[in-house]
């Protein structure tokens, strides 16, 4: 039996200060709100999120940051904790809310976690709201590969866009009182908190090299040159408004750096560097980054090599958290880190310090620490 296809959701567009105004209004008397946004980091550079979808009950409204209006009521309910959030992957837009408006999610529902909870392998939105609720939604690649700073936005992108959240609040709270009926509802509500306080790394490429995919084989004395080439190619994306990758890609801009000056220009994947008179200004930034001074980049600390019985230790762990993410019917990853268990493979008289390692979540030493340890003790392996 075939699922039912969605119904086309009907939806409001604010796109002005006063329709903004009395979506505000509605909003306010709400306890819970679906939100997602789209963002144009395949087609532009810097990168901007483009749409912003917020469902309640009875409405749906598509919000147009890029038609000048005032942000803030959107930015208070992100930041408001009387109001749930029910946001699904919510990570990526987490980093781009903090980079637009430089607020942080509070009172989040994000409903990918809280399906690996469950134990459903299949976590994207599409695959849960069928899963859950039993509907088809439309998860066209094509339409969320598109470029959404065009306007006016197709009435195909519009609808897509709304179907993200149409379906949010109801599945969300599906998927949160069966966590509850099986005690894991407060597992979650951990990992939802690490999710909005993470801190992330930065991925601009002129200022953390190593966001170059690759970077790390650019020999340590051309570090420079791939400095400077990255400041070029960043240039050259927000003149054009377009990716880095359009620009070269990541694999052009490290074979560029570690290249002798006087073959440069064969590389592949030059495009308008290829030909006068960009070509020059390339020649030039690889110049520039020959003659500035080094660049220290720090040694990671690597840990020690384990021995034998160590790498045997660790196989079991292993096999303790396979067989209880089993019995869970959860993913094996989420039972305990692997790098917590690394360590206790390395000396077993340390787990006690891992319940304030950084990686170990509260939910997971409650559930689960004492029966690691029992493991432990009678397989011999804190001998």
């Amino acid at each position: 039996m075939s699922s039912p296809t969605m119904n086309q959701p009907d939806f409001k567009l604010v796109d002005d200060n006063q329709s903004m105004k009395l979506m505000a209004k509605q909003v306010s008397n709400e306890s819970i709100v679906a939100l997602d946004l789209e963002a144009n980091g395949m087609h532009r550079y810097p990168e901007r999120v483009c749409l912003i979808q917020l469902a309640i009950p009875n409405n749906i409204y598509i919000i147009d940051p890029l038609s000048n209006i005032d942000m803030s009521p959107i930015c208070d309910i992100v930041e408001n904790s009387n109001i749930e959030k029910i946001m699904h992957a919510v990570s990526y837009d987490v980093r781009c809310l903090k980079r637009e408006w430089g607020i942080k999610i509070n009172n989040l529902f994000d409903p990918a976690i809280a399906a690996s909870f469950l134990g459903i392998k299949k976590t994207g939105l599409a695959s849960v709201i069928e899963e859950i609720l039993g509907i088809k939604i439309d998860k066209s690649k094509k339409l969320q590969r598109s470029d959404w700073t065009v306007r006016p936005l197709s009435s195909k992108s519009l609808i897509y866009a709304a179907n993200d959240v149409a379906h949010l609040i109801n599945l969300g709270l599906e998927l949160k009182e069966r966590l509850k009926v099986i005690g894991r509802y407060d597992w979650v509500q951990e990992e939802f908190q690490r999710q909005v306080t993470a801190t992330f790394k930065s991925m601009n490429p002129g200022i953390d090299l190593f966001a170059v995919k690759g970077g790390g084989r650019v020999d340590m004395s051309k570090i420079p040159v791939l400095r400077s080439l990255s400041k070029l190619r960043i240039k050259y994306a927000v003149l054009h408004d377009k990716p880095l990758y359009k620009i070269f890609t990541d694999k052009t801009l490290v074979e560029l750096s570690n290249a002798d000056p006087s073959v440069a220009l064969n590389c592949k994947g030059l495009g308008i560097f290829a030909f006068a008179p960009l070509n020059n200004e390339l020649l030039n930034a690889i110049h520039r980054g020959l003659q500035s001074p080094p660049f220290y980049v720090p040694s990671k600390s690597r840990p020690p090599l384990m021995q034998p019985d160590q790498k045997k230790r660790l196989e079991l762990l292993k096999f303790w958290r396979i067989n209880m993410g089993a019995e869970l019917n959860i993913d094996p990853s989420l039972v305990w880190p692997a790098p917590s268990l690394e360590r206790i493979a390395m000396d077993t008289t340390l787990i006690k310090n891992e319940i304030n390692s950084s990686e170990v979540r509260r939910w997971q030493v409650k559930a689960f620490l004492k029966n690691l340890s029992v493991f432990i003790q009678d397989n011999g392996l804190n001998r």
